[in-house]
């Protein structure tokens, strides 16, 4: 991203490059195209870990307890942020799944065009729109993992903040405002800091005063927020100390070894493939740095996006858990450099190579796991093959594409997460899970427990021993904190977990006497398998034994009070 000085770039009025005018039926196809795009975001809804948040705080909510003051694994920020969307919906789930989607999906456009008003004062009218425009389908069409999760978040305020601090023409409103939102992008996770680094960077790019003054407010927001957040639930501190035993596997604990770096390696190739721009990244910086006007601004472009990479990776490695969503800040980089390298310099090759992964990735990605698996050399190879001649030839002298053809290849590259038949990942965490699967599962799971809601009544107060997304379809209240039994659970794998202050906190809502009865998923919390504490005060209180209704095909049980 180079620092512009020259006037006439800077206000917006550089003469663009001469264009046809574009047809009528072309706006008509992106608005049909735009609105059958929407529809199946919405019908697609969320995806178990986001319903797992939901659900939690919908359930402790019944019981009286606030979004602030319940355990769901995120911190204060996205709990209040996730609330807030919640509290904006009613009706039944899909309906305020859907919901859900559709208002992220107008406060993202509005977002996108404000973002587009405020590049376009650094940049060409024509970059600053093919930018935004990148940035705004990637959050949008992110893959279903991805979507509401903290680290997409922390994109979307990262993205925010940018907005705000190239579009407000005032240093003293633009500084606090791209501040606090930046802040916010990290609070959301703490693990999310990188992806705040990415927005900072480039507003220091493009305007060095307002990016450095944005950086010292956001330095000052971020602590300042987290005390905020202690002051408003002093427990948070507590969780926040104790949320590493939840995952005491990682290299952060145990160091990085061999099977990390082929995690990492599986990870980051996953991406690639699921996210065709990711793949084709080098090749864009490749074009930047070709184009650039100085010596400084060429070596600037390459080192630049390997720092950006390397946080992003840093903050996947940190958590090891190798989740695809981790990355989420990934495919949006690569988009908002694939929109610049368009409106710069478009090559009639690359263009090609975008084109090509996004026809061939989606019927890959959409075959069975049995095939994907067998197949998996053959589609990894496809996109380093293609990523690598995009690579070569990005050296070579640009040649415009066909009308139309760069739009076309951006738009099939970066709807591939959105398929109904494309998995969360191609063979690695999730791989069965897709939009259809997580419809039906819904839908399934959704008329038995509204069978259990009938029998036991929707008011009576329960236990959960389950994951957070059958509480989210059950909607019964409970009165503890811990609405998925996190410290409960992990016991299964860690017993030195039995020494934290929260998992004495979470074995106390065992004994909760207003509590009816217990939903227990006997995969997910296998009674036999937990410490020994936790297994007697369970057996001590409810009969699992002879349980009031039973699902094999979700493995729960709802077991009476004794």
């Amino acid at each position: 991203m180079t620092h512009l000085t020259e006037p006439d770039i800077r206000d917006g009025s550089a003469p663009a490059a001469q264009e046809h005018g574009t047809p009528r039926s072309a706006y008509v196809l992106a608005v049909l195209v735009g609105a059958a795009a929407v529809a199946a975001m919405c019908w697609s809804g969320l995806n178990h870990d986001v319903r797992y948040c939901l659900g939690g705080m919908r359930a402790a909510g019944r019981g009286g307890i606030p979004a602030s003051g319940t355990f769901i694994h995120r911190p204060l920020a996205y709990r209040w942020l996730l609330s807030g969307l919640d509290h904006l919906t009613t009706g039944p789930v899909a309906l305020r799944e859907a919901w859900i989607r559709l208002v992220v999906i107008v406060l993202t456009a509005a977002v996108i065009w404000w973002l587009r008003g405020g590049l376009a004062r650094y940049l060409a009218r024509r970059e600053a729109g093919a930018v935004a425009a990148g940035i705004g389908l990637t959050l949008l069409f992110a893959p279903a993992w991805d979507f509401l999760q903290p680290e997409w978040f922390a994109v979307w305020l990262a993205v925010a903040g940018l907005a705000a601090g190239t579009a407000l023409r005032r240093l003293r409103y633009a500084v606090p405002a791209a501040g606090v939102l930046i802040a916010l992008a990290v609070l959301v996770k703490y693990t999310t800091a990188p992806t705040a680094l990415l927005p900072l960077g480039a507003l220091i790019a493009m305007d060095r005063r307002r990016g450095w003054w944005t950086a010292v407010a956001a330095a000052v927001a971020t602590p300042a927020g987290f005390v905020l957040a202690i002051a408003v639930q002093p427990r948070e501190w507590r969780w926040f100390n104790e949320l590493s035993a939840l995952n005491p596997s990682g290299p952060l604990q145990n160091g990085f070894h061999t099977a990390d770096l082929a995690h990492l390696v599986d990870t980051v190739g996953t991406e690639a493939l699921m996210n065709p721009l990711v793949a084709l990244l080098p090749a864009a910086v490749v074009l930047l740095a070709r184009g650039a006007a100085t010596r400084r601004e060429r070596w600037a472009w390459p080192l630049v996006t390997a720092t950006g990479v390397a946080g992003v990776l840093v903050a996947l490695i940190v958590q090891g858990q190798w989740f695809q969503y981790h990355l989420a800040a990934l495919p949006v980089l690569a988009a908002a450099l694939w929109g610049l390298v368009l409106a710069r310099s478009p090559h009639r090759w690359l263009v090609a190579a975008a084109l090509l992964l996004g026809v061939a990735v989606p019927l890959l990605a959409g075959q069975s796991l049995a095939w994907r698996s067998a197949h998996a050399p053959l589609a990894f190879a496809l996109v380093s093959v293609v990523a690598a001649a995009a690579l070569c030839v990005a050296f070579r002298p640009a040649e415009a594409p066909p009308r139309y053809a760069a739009a076309v290849a951006t738009v099939l590259a970066l709807s591939i997460p959105v398929w109904p038949t494309t998995p969360y990942s191609y063979d690695t965490r999730h791989s069965t899970f897709t939009a259809l699967e997580r419809v039906r599962d819904r839908q399934d799971l959704g008329r038995w427990l509204d069978g259990v809601r009938e029998r036991i009544g929707p008011d009576t107060p329960v236990t959960y021993l389950a994951f957070g997304d059958v509480g989210y379809q059950l909607g019964n209240p409970t009165h503890c904190r811990y609405p998925t039994p996190d410290f409960l659970q992990r016991t299964l794998y860690d017993r030195d977990i039995t020494s934290q202050a929260s998992y004495r906190e979470n074995l106390r809502c065992v004994a909760d006497p207003t509590a009816r009865f217990a939903v227990l998923d006997t995969w997910w919390f296998p009674l036999s398998k937990v410490a020994p504490e936790v297994s007697a005060a369970i057996r001590a209180r409810y009969d699992c034994a002879s349980p009031v209704a039973t699902d094999p095909a979700f493995h729960l049980v709802v077991c009476p009070r004794r």
